[in-house]
């Protein structure tokens, strides 16, 4: 266990040492700022994108997570590079125990960004547990981004070309609200697009449940299995 927290404790100073983590961590304010007094701003000038609303809250959700999915994704590849895996490879502790509780301050950080958006962004108005599973569902996209470009990347370089192409494809999902195609819905696969619907139903008062259900497994299923490639390359 002090060996579990020694490392959570050394990671989250890591996040102050680099520059360009110090940036990303100024993202939650700005994400907020235009939240809360940007978009009302610019939708009293355009009123068409009024009905959009949701869309700029999904888009800030999912940034927070993506930032610190980046951010620890960024610290795993920076210890691949200096072979501190060498020494990972024989710590007391099991793989997943090492990966989950790393990544635990993160999802913790991201879900307090998240309700903070949700609740105090005034944009859209839910129950308080709503607005709770919402946003540890979207924080899951945190472990999500940082377990695959740990597991697929091969150094920070790799890292930052993988990290573009998983943003967009994280945010395609949001098409269905801008073009009237159906096919469209195939983005199920991705899993954005149940957090997506799960916030669309909590606030047009749908079928909240069965999105934030299905929308959780595909999450949880997706880290499983990263996971499982992650733990099998420190320990390869």
């Amino acid at each position: 266990m002090n060996t579990l927290i020694t490392l959570s404790i050394n990671d989250f100073r890591s996040t102050f040492r680099d520059p360009i983590f110090k940036i990303l961590l100024f993202f939650p304010f700005i994400s907020f700022a235009i939240v809360r007094w940007g978009f009302p701003a610019i939708a009293a000038r355009f009123p068409a994108i009024i009905p959009y609303n949701q869309v700029i809250l999904m888009w800030a959700c999912m940034q927070s997570a993506t930032m610190f999915g980046m951010i620890y994704a960024f610290l795993f590849l920076e210890e691949k590079e200096e072979d501190v895996w060498q020494v990972i490879r024989i710590l007391p502790i099991s793989g997943i125990q090492l990966i989950f509780s790393r990544l635990l301050i993160g999802l913790i950080i991201s879900t307090l960004v998240n309700f903070t958006l949700i609740h105090w962004g005034n944009i859209i108005h839910l129950l308080w547990y709503e607005e709770l599973l919402l946003s540890i569902q979207f924080s899951l996209g945190a472990p999500l981004i940082a377990l695959f470009l740990g597991a697929f990347a091969n150094n920070r370089i790799e890292g930052l070309a993988q990290m573009k192409m998983v943003n967009v494809l994280l945010m395609i999902p949001g098409l269905i609200y801008f073009l009237p195609q159906r096919f469209l819905h195939i983005t199920a696969l991705i899993p954005t697009y149940w957090s997506f619907r799960s916030m669309e139903m909590a606030e047009n008062k749908g079928n909240f449940w069965l999105f934030f259900i299905v929308g959780t497994f595909f999450y949880l299923f997706g880290i499983l299995l990263l996971n499982r490639r992650m733990e099998n390359k420190i320990r390869a």
